[in-house]
């Protein structure tokens, strides 16, 4: 409230010291035809076109150009001059062409969402299915325990239920921390643009997905390489893993972003002075790539430690240890 108040002062004592010109804009639709009785915001002042769609308005003669735009922008958007600048006359007479349209949502961006939506879709039905057949798996493990001691044909079903659940967990982690570390990347460079925080937000969605999947069933996952590959030491390989995913990805770096970089964001897109919110991109933006250059590195040691897992894990034979 107090800037929209300065803001009508600031106007208001122009207004009081210094000569004004009246100017004349002509809101039309491309076809020529005249916008009536319709609002628009010129230079922060709200005012309506008449039946002819015309504006008639005093503006400050040390004043070049003015910024027009729709008083609803669901209703109408400003089509020429472009970005709604609009460049004033120097003869007063002469009309200020308008020229607007209903709004249309861009193609590109409706085929962008709805692509974005149907992978978000596909990825949590995936992992849907990847928890319940782990859970699934699990349930079968404890039963088989219970009952008798599995002999070898019930060691290599389990082995070829669960190779391609472990796997696909393991992998699905490592491409979405792919993803993120991308899509922060790729922010670092766009900290202006809300379409690059919309991305970072469902990539941070998706890779939470992956990474509780792998939290909650990695008690059945250890079990299950336990007990199919008859293994204790291959199933402790597999904990370390994990943990090394945990202890060496998901807290230095996701939670950090989570701690310490998402306050930032929302104090570079609260600050009002340009010079200081100038500074502060910049010093966020170099800090966010040196960030995602550590996760990089970190990424690839990871994704040979996964690489080496399946390996020994698509041997689909008992490891006597």
């Amino acid at each position: 409230m107090r800037i929209y108040f300065a803001i009508i002062l600031s106007f208001l004592c122009l207004g009081s010291v210094a000569q004004t010109i009246n100017y004349k804009f002509r809101i039309r639709y491309s076809d020529y035809s005249a916008l009536a009785n319709t609002n628009f915001v010129i230079s922060g002042n709200s005012v309506a076109t008449d039946p002819q769609g015309i504006i008639s308005m005093p503006i400050s003669a040390t004043i070049s150009y003015v910024n027009i735009g729709s008083a609803d922008a669901k209703t109408y958007e400003i089509k020429f001059p472009l970005e709604g600048r609009a460049i004033l006359p120097k003869d007063p007479t002469v009309f200020v062409d308008i020229f607007v349209a209903k709004p249309t949502q861009d193609p590109l961006k409706v085929i962008s969402a709805q692509i974005a939506k149907s992978q978000n879709n596909f990825q949590s039905a995936v992992l849907k299915q990847l928890d319940d057949a782990s859970k699934k798996g699990y349930n079968e493990i404890v039963e088989l325990l219970r009952n008798k001691s599995p002999d070898d044909s019930a060691l290599t079903r389990g082995r070829l239920e669960f190779f391609p659940l472990i796997s696909s967990a393991l992998n699905n982690y490592l491409n979405e921390s792919r993803n993120f570390k991308d899509a922060f990347a790729t922010l670092s460079t766009s900290l202006n643009n809300k379409g690059s925080y919309d991305q970072f937000n469902n990539t941070v969605y998706s890779y939470n997905e992956i990474f509780n999947l792998l939290n909650a069933n990695k008690s059945a996952y250890e079990q299950a390489i336990a007990t199919y590959w008859h293994s204790k030491e291959l199933s402790l390989k597999f904990s370390n893993l994990i943990d090394f995913m945990i202890e060496n990805y998901h807290k230095p770096y996701v939670l950090e972003v989570n701690y310490t970089f998402v306050s930032r964001f929302y104090q570079l897109n609260e600050e009002t002075n340009s010079r200081k919110k100038r500074d502060m991109q910049k010093t966020l933006a170099t800090d966010m790539q040196s960030l995602s250059d550590a996760m990089d590195r970190r990424i690839n040691s990871m994704g040979e430690q996964i690489t080496a897992m399946n390996t020994l894990l698509n041997n689909n034979k008992q490891v006597n240890n």
